[in-house]
């Protein structure tokens, strides 16, 4: 009983260090910046300031003064499984966060001047710093939204005027993953205790960006951005060692996964800019199938390998995505030294996570065995439709710019089902739901 107890006391303890609350990148679900997130987060070829620390480094080169923003996003994800023996609505967090952006011109003289700038951009949940979830695969989740909406991120970008309007930068994206141990042991008293120890570890992708003005005459201007961003992963890896429990041979335990997945992707997009209107097309591709899941195997054998000693997470094949955003912003002049913004855009996603998945396994103690359950992951094709407004005072000095956005994703119904090998159907429902998200921000010019 001891040995049982220690064991219980020690898994719940290492859930509690996996499960800290904090999710992955939102800018890849919503954009960055509240001018751009109102603009169908397009930006790659013309986002101004902090916000091309996300959306395209080579972009920070047109910083010339030093500026501070400060944002909030609040946003509500309502995701729906419908089907025999499945939930309806499913629970999710909402979403909450501080945004932080810093705008630097480099001050430097001879053919390097007003040519180079650095942009950092920092987004803060609320209340969490680093979240993963172990839910067993046949526990009804949306994976690629639910533990996808919040994430302390921290990303930075330099940028270069080349001249010949060509711009280049490059910068890069931090996340922290969790790694820990629990040791659970007797003293000398013969007394069971644990010893927990944690720590967060920062994890780093590169972003590398390019841009071109078109030599086109007329009072407009085109241009073409391209943004490569690396995969960004953030594990959680918490390994229990009941070893020292007893003289039975306890394994160790790894309560591990991906509290954070962003896949390798390269945005191409073009705009075409006046003084007071900016209109821009953007298509993403995403790599997803690169991605290996969000579990690991709780009990890795030092011989034979991955399930040699236990049950394996479903392989899932994920496939590589598109998205298609559309942007636009018009400007007008309300008094001397104030312009008002209206904005608006869209942008269509398609899903990762195919239509049939295969089944997983799990230890069934009334049949002695290993039994055949389904794996229950839904997500949608996602349209969403944005639209925000702003306001540039450029009198009374400081300059100053109010930015307010909104977001309304709607998720396609869409059947996914679950198989074992045999074809036969485990599980089958229809995924579904809306996701509203708004946001405003506040820049202040030195």
């Amino acid at each position: 009983m001891a040995l049982a107890s220690s064991l219980a006391l020690a898994s719940s303890l290492a859930l509690a260090l996996a499960c800290g609350r904090a999710e992955a990148s939102p800018e890849d679900l919503f954009g960055y910046g509240a001018r751009t997130s109102a603009m169908g987060a397009t930006g790659t070829a013309f986002a101004g300031g902090y916000e091309s620390a996300w959306h395209n480094p080579a972009l920070a080169s047109d910083v010339r003064v030093a500026k501070l923003t400060l944002g909030y996003t609040g946003g509500l994800l309502r995701l729906d499984a419908k089907g025999d023996g499945l939930p309806g609505r499913t629970s999710s967090q909402a979403v909450t966060g501080t945004t932080i952006g810093a705008e630097i011109p480099l001050p430097l003289g001879g053919v390097f001047a007003r040519r180079l700038g650095i942009a950092l951009a920092f987004y803060e949940p609320t209340d969490v710093v680093v979240r993963g979830r172990v839910l067993y695969p046949e526990k009804t989740q949306f994976p690629m939204l639910d533990n996808r909406a919040q994430s302390v991120t921290i990303r930075a970008g330099l940028g270069a005027n080349l001249g010949y309007g060509i711009r280049v930068g490059a910068g890069f994206a931090a996340l922290a993953e969790i790694v820990g141990t629990v040791v659970a042991a007797t003293d000398a008293t013969g007394r069971v205790g644990t010893r927990v120890e944690d720590q967060l570890v920062a994890t780093y992708a590169p972003t590398f960006g390019v841009s071109y003005d078109l030599p086109l005459k007329g009072p407009e201007l085109w241009r073409i951005g391209v943004t490569y961003r690396d995969s960004l992963a953030a594990r959680f890896s918490v390994v229990i060692d009941g070893t020292k429990l007893s003289s039975l041979q306890i394994p160790l335990f790894n309560i591990s996964g991906l509290a954070q997945y962003d896949p390798a992707q390269v945005a191409v997009e073009v705009a075409r800019r006046e003084e007071l209107n900016t209109l821009a097309a953007q298509v993403v591709y995403k790599r997803w199938s690169r991605f290996d899941g969000v579990l690991e195997s709780t009990v890795v054998c030092t011989e034979g390998g991955a399930g040699a000693c236990g049950l394996t997470p479903p392989k899932i094949d994920w496939s590589d995505t598109v998205v298609v955003r559309l942007g636009a912003d018009q400007g007008f002049r309300i008094a001397r030294g104030a312009v008002l913004h209206a904005r608006a855009g869209g942008f269509f996603e398609t899903t990762p996570l195919p239509s049939e998945l295969p089944g997983s396994e799990a230890y069934s103690p009334g049949a002695k065995g290993v039994v055949a359950v389904p794996t229950r992951y839904f997500d949608s094709d996602r349209l969403a439709l944005t639209v925000g407004t702003g306001l540039t005072l450029t009198k009374p000095l400081p300059p100053l710019d109010l930015d307010l956005f909104g977001q309304y994703h709607v998720l396609l119904p869409r059947t996914v089902r679950s198989v074992d090998p045999s074809g036969a159907v485990l599980s089958q429902g229809e995924s579904s739901g809306h996701i509203a998200v708004i946001g405003m921000t506040a820049g202040i010019t030195f």
